[in-house]
């Protein structure tokens, strides 16, 4: 008996590092305080030019073809995180329609030539990872207003379509301001919220057995 209290110890202690390990390597999820910028690509007429990743941020941008502005021969891309200050007046109408944490980022795309290429031909794709509970993309324009950009929320990171770039927030809108019924649910965030209780859970349990295990050996002496 005192064998198999041990052997259900081991798993429940085994579960609980597991559970642990897993919520570690969400906490390091790629956040906004680098400055990135891209490698630079051809575009070339009539083919997509594909992803433009900043490594720093982890900021992916898609452009399929022919959506750059005529004469445009190479592109990059580079994000910033901004100072919320400069940002006062959009972050308190975000908080008035519901949203929290809210992250300003400066989205950028550059010509051969470094000019910034803000209005664009057609869609293009953003990728930007989500941080803690933020399951939304806000777009703040030049009189700092706010509109929802209705972001999927996958694996960690928010995604929206935009014909061009200026300054975006990740944010979280919460379930309360929604009605309990956000159309952009925080998917990775009730996993996040399983990995803690189970965690809980294993590790309460492995106190139980320990407990009890010491409670046996003291009532044999």
């Amino acid at each position: 008996m005192m064998k198999f209290h041990k052997r259900i110890a081991a798993v429940f202690m085994a579960a609980a590092m597991a559970a642990a390990a897993s919520l570690s390597a969400m906490a390091v999820t790629p956040g906004y305080s680098d400055y990135g910028t891209s490698d630079k690509k051809p575009v070339i007429a009539g083919q997509e030019v594909g992803n433009l990743t900043a490594p720093d941020s982890g900021v992916t941008v898609n452009i399929p073809a022919d959506v750059l502005p005529e004469g445009v021969s190479e592109v990059s891309m580079g994000v910033v995180a901004k100072d919320s200050s400069a940002f006062e007046n959009a972050i308190n109408q975000a908080a008035e329609l519901g949203y929290e944490d809210v992250t300003v980022l400066d989205i950028v795309l550059f010509d051969q030539d470094g000019n910034k290429i803000t209005q664009l031909n057609g869609m293009v794709e953003v990728t930007v990872p989500a941080s803690g509970n933020q399951n939304a993309v806000l777009y703040i324009d030049d009189n700092q207003d706010v509109s929802d950009m209705k972001a999927s929320l996958n694996n960690r990171y928010l995604t929206f379509k935009t014909n061009h770039f200026s300054h975006y927030a990740a944010a979280t809108l919460t379930e309360k301001a929604a009605g309990g019924n956000a159309e952009n649910p925080a998917t990775g965030d009730s996993s996040a919220a399983t990995v803690v209780v189970f965690s809980v859970m294993s590790v309460a349990a492995a106190g139980i057995i320990f407990a009890s295990i010491k409670a046996r050996k003291a009532s044999q002496k």
